[in-house]
């Protein structure tokens, strides 16, 4: 019986000190949290999880990402939450969980590589933001935080392709990786002379009549649909604050009843006002959320020197943008 005791204090000795620094880290986060320092209060709480997973702390470190706007990975801690408290037999913080992720699925974001089945060469590995891709996700929306990432593609004798994109909040975004050149390949530069110029010039006519020349009035026109749209939505917040202002004094003041919801002349006239106010928040809000993304999108498939053959398509979450960079 000594022996194994002695063979166990050892392992249990350890499980201790995993819990007592997985909880003193929670707690320094949790101060964090609460003096609104989300950007390190959520790296204490991933560093508490690791030490010692604890369902409250999953909870918690699911409430910092959502605060921090990486609504992606808060998306994903809740669900977790959820499923952990079904197994526990918590119902009550499954719900909230449950409800929690719910709220966020309309600003969530997704990105899908694509690569062609023509592009794909032995040995090919792609990363996002260094870390691999798994090949079965390719071609498949993923879950990601807003922001921008970075996507590179690598292959045995083959030179590594790098491309940016930018993930917005609701909507989704699609890139391909084009095809990989191979060391040494030879390319226009190494022709001399006529030959060259002749190249040059073809490309060059050949771009032209295919896509014309970089219209210069997407950025700027974006701008202003989304500056429009931003005095839209800030409408809309003023409307609805006064709507309900005006609905509020019309019990306050005596004008209404709250019990049986009846009012005097004066009363259901503040009444219907405060309807009339809600009724343009609700049309301002619909209009600005409107051109505020329109905006976002005109702006963002602007051809450049840098970003070509984008395409836009609407989606069910929203709208797709994607191309090759």
């Amino acid at each position: 019986m000594l022996a194994i005791a002695t063979a166990v204090s050892p392992a249990r000795a350890q499980d201790a000190q995993a819990q007592s620094q997985g909880r003193a880290l929670f707690n320094e986060g949790v101060a964090l949290f609460n003096k609104g320092d989300f950007e390190a209060a959520c790296p204490k709480l991933e560093a508490s999880l690791k030490a010692f997973p604890g369902i409250g702390t999953r909870g918690k470190l699911a409430e910092c990402y959502e605060r921090l706007g990486r609504y992606a990975s808060a998306w994903q801690a809740y669900r977790e939450v959820a499923q952990l408290a079904t197994r526990s037999g918590d119902p009550a913080r499954e719900q909230i969980a449950s409800e929690r992720a719910k709220s966020l699925e309309p600003k969530l974001s997704y990105l899908t590589i694509v690569m062609s089945p023509a592009n794909d060469v032995p040995g090919l590995v792609v990363k996002r933001n260094g870390r691999v891709v798994d090949r079965a996700k390719l071609g498949s929306a993923e879950l990601v935080d807003t922001g921008t990432m970075t996507v590179e593609a690598s292959a045995p004798g083959r030179k590594t392709w790098t491309g940016h994109v930018a993930a917005m909040q609701g909507l989704s975004v699609k890139l391909e990786v084009p095809r990989l050149a191979a060391e040494g390949e030879a390319t226009p530069s190494l022709l001399t002379g006529t030959a060259r110029e002749s190249a040059a010039n073809e490309e060059a006519s050949s771009a032209s009549a295919s896509e014309g020349d970089p219209p210069s009035w997407q950025k700027p026109v974006g701008l202003v649909l989304v500056g429009a749209g931003v005095v839209g939505l800030g409408a809309a917040g003023l409307f609805g604050l006064s709507a309900r202002s005006t609905y509020e004094d019309a019990f306050d003041g005596g004008g209404c009843d709250r019990a049986s919801k009846t009012c005097d002349a004066p009363g259901q006239t503040a009444v219907d006002d405060a309807r009339s106010k809600a009724t343009l928040s609700t049309v301002f809000f619909v209009a600005g959320g409107a051109l505020a993304i329109a905006g976002a999108v005109v702006f963002f498939t602007a051809p450049s020197g840098k970003a070509r053959a984008w395409q836009v398509a609407p989606t069910v979450g929203g709208v797709v943008l994607g191309g090759a960079l």
